[in-house]
């Protein structure tokens, strides 16, 4: 009898990961593009300004996020564009505020994350054993509704029951309440869970306060972890220690 009903998953860094300097080339488009709609319509702003309401709403998000707390992307856009000039969203119509969300959402499109080696193997192995599977992923500037494209695109969403991002749940690991929601929704208990992932306070501490097993995915060891049930060097290695449980 399997004492394991439901995997979950982390996303970045154990499953896609950005290619060195995607992160800055994503920013400059972003910046670009809001800076060229805002001058469109008339609001003259140079681009230095526009980077610095940026990287100004990128401190912010930095603050909201250390207590795992998080906001939707709609927020990022407002608390951007009163940075530039405190009327500066209440002069745009409602079509250039979506515009401009739209920029800041799909910028990863072009230049997206790669698939980290043996990512869709371990998903397809631990779905063939018919465990029901989630996603948990904290979102930087990017929304979990393009990284799911992103990870469609990938060839991974299909594997997933349900995905949480901290954007739309509005908390963020390793705030156990993340792991609850998901567990809810996939209708599973905690001790009848396990949790996968790279960082070992968002993944693993978080899963074991939420009552989860945890598995400490470590492509540079494979040592025994005080912290985790278990610890991978190599993802394809997750289903056998998912059925040691």
């Amino acid at each position: 009898m399997k004492h394991i009903s439901a995997v979950t998953f982390d996303l970045w860094d154990t499953l896609i990961q950005e290619y060195p300097g995607n992160t800055e080339k994503v920013s400059t488009i972003r910046v670009d593009r809001i800076w060229r709609v805002l001058n469109d319509r008339g609001m003259i702003h140079s681009r230095s300004e526009v980077e610095r309401a940026y990287v100004k709403t990128f401190d912010f998000l930095q603050l909201t996020w250390s207590k795992t707390r998080d906001i939707p992307v709609k927020d990022h856009i407002l608390f951007m564009l009163t940075s530039i000039d405190s009327n500066l969203a209440g002069r745009l119509a409602k079509q250039d505020l979506t515009l401009i969300e739209k920029i800041y959402s799909e910028g990863i499109l072009e230049h997206p994350p790669r698939l980290l080696p043996g990512a869709k193997e371990a998903l397809k192995s631990v779905r063939s054993k018919d465990y029901r599977m989630g996603l948990i992923s904290n979102t930087g500037r990017t929304p979990g509704s393009m990284l799911r494209v992103v990870m469609d695109k990938l060839g991974i969403l299909e594997y997933f029951d349900t995905t949480t991002f901290s954007d739309e749940a509005l908390v963020r690991k390793p705030n156990v309440l993340a792991f609850n929601l998901t567990l809810q929704r996939l209708r599973a208990v905690p001790k009848a869970a396990v949790h996968i992932g790279d960082d070992l306070e968002k993944d693993v501490i978080g899963a074991k306060k939420a009552g989860m097993r945890a598995i400490h995915y470590d492509p540079g060891d494979e040592n025994p972890s005080k912290e985790a049930d278990a610890r991978i060097s190599s993802l394809n290695r997750a289903l056998d220690k998912i059925e040691d449980f």
